[in-house]
């Protein structure tokens, strides 16, 4: 049987309009979109040590030191019992360093609002109308010591002026007690107290004395250890 030219042609057309509906992979009805597939890298990639050291930078040892002062002063200024017991060691407690006389008196307060203080038997809440107002607590490698030439109505007698944070290694290496009349707690429970002090503020104007120490273990919180509310030229 003989196939008309005309017949040929037509079927030749037709072949070639079913090859037009294939993609060029080879799949039919597949839109362009649908074949793109985006490889996805094997690992990835490492992140920049550089960049999360930047993210997550390390805060200076003193700045917790800093936020506990803040807390003292705002719990002094505004009277607030319940703020200044949280910065109050539960294990040494706090202790308050006067010199009403000859001989040091030292004071373990077992509560804040029963303390007086030998000046004129006042409340611990009366240091409020003493504190020093300040910007910022400065931070200094070494604490100046008292030079009573230098002493003036601000200043106790210090060549700087100001509220400054230090370590408290004087305040440690200070042998009190063979003189020291205790009250509220022992001599060694004292000195014990005084050993785990770190830092130290200091206020010129008065020259009054703050003692923080860490908590033991990890992310210990500052504590409140001593007041040394001793002026250092005052006869």
């Amino acid at each position: 049987m003989r196939i008309s030219p005309i017949l040929s042609a037509a079927a030749l057309a037709l072949l070639l309009a079913a090859c037009d509906t294939k993609n060029p992979n080879g799949m039919p009805d597949q839109s362009p979109a649908q074949s793109s597939v985006q490889a996805l890298p094997a690992t990835a990639p490492k992140p920049d040590s550089a960049a999360a050291r930047t993210a997550n930078p390390v805060m200076p040892a003193d700045t917790s030191v800093a936020g506990a002062w803040l807390l003292l002063e705002g719990a002094l200024r505004g009277h607030d019992t319940e703020v200044l017991n949280q910065l109050i060691d539960p294990e040494f407690g706090l202790w308050i360093l006067e010199q009403p006389g000859a001989l040091p008196l030292v004071t373990r307060v077992a509560e804040v609002d029963a303390f007086r203080r030998t000046n004129q038997n006042l409340p611990l809440f009366s240091l409020d109308k003493q504190l020093m107002t300040g910007p910022q607590l400065q931070v200094l490698e070494q604490l100046p010591q008292a030079d009573c030439d230098l002493q003036t109505k601000q200043n106790a007698g210090f060549a700087q002026s100001g509220c400054f944070a230090g370590p408290a290694t004087a305040f440690r290496s200070l042998d009190l007690w063979p003189s020291a009349t205790v009250k509220g707690g022992t001599a060694a429970q004292g000195k014990a107290a005084q050993g785990r002090t770190v830092r130290t503020v200091l206020q010129t104007r008065t020259g009054f004395r703050f003692h923080f120490a860490k908590s033991a273990g990890a992310g210990g919180r500052w504590r409140l250890i001593f007041i040394d509310l001793r002026e250092p030229c005052t006869a």
